[in-house]
C-alpha cells in the first residue's frame, strides 16, 4: 500500500470553481498535487500552485476539508491524506496552466457528480459550496477501492 499527502485549492470565482482534467481526460480534480516529504502541507500547495499556474502567493487559504481516499492504482492501493483548502487567488477566468499535461476549466459546481470527479466523495460538498468563508473544516472518507 502507498501513502501519500496531497494539499489541493479551491477557487470560485463569479460562482464557478477552477478545475483541472486528468491526463486521460476521465475526471475532473481540483488544483494542487502531492506534498513534499519536507513540505508543510501549505508549502506544498503553493509550490503546486507556482508549478501549475504560475500563482506565485496563494493568499488567504483556509482549510475546508480533509478526505482519507483509498483507491487502486496500478501499483496497488493508495492510502491518501487530501487537504483541501479554499483559496482567494488573483488569476482571472482565461487562466492558462503551465504544464503541458495540464487542461483547466472553470465549471458551475453543481456540474460535479461522483462518476466525473475525485475524490468522488467530495464532489456533493462542492456542489453545495457556495464560497462561504465561514465554513468549518470537515472531515470525509472516500473509498473507491473496486474489487480487491
Amino acid at each position: 500500500m502507498l501513502f501519500r499527502v496531497t494539499a489541493r485549492c479551491i477557487i470560485l470565482q463569479d460562482g464557478l470553481l477552477l478545475v483541472q482534467l486528468s491526463k486521460k481526460g476521465d475526471f475532473y480534480r481540483l488544483p494542487g498535487g502531492r506534498v513534499r516529504p519536507e513540505e508543510t502541507v501549505l508549502q506544498g500547495l503553493q509550490r503546486e500552485l507556482m508549478e501549475e499556474l504560475g500563482i506565485p502567493k496563494i493568499g488567504d487559504a483556509r482549510l475546508a476539508f480533509i478526505v482519507e481516499s483509498f483507491y487502486r492504482r496500478r501499483s496497488g492501493i493508495v492510502h491518501e491524506l487530501g487537504f483541501y483548502f479554499l483559496c482567494k487567488s488573483p488569476i482571472g477566468p482565461n487562466v492558462k496552466p503551465r504544464e503541458d499535461h495540464l487542461k483547466l476549466r472553470w465549471i458551475k459546481p453543481e456540474e460535479l457528480n461522483a462518476k466525473n470527479f475525485k475524490p468522488s466523495a467530495l464532489a456533493s460538498y462542492l456542489r453545495k459550496l457556495d464560497g462561504a468563508r465561514e465554513l468549518q473544516p470537515r472531515y470525509i472518507i472516500n473509498v473507491d477501492v473496486g474489487q480487491v
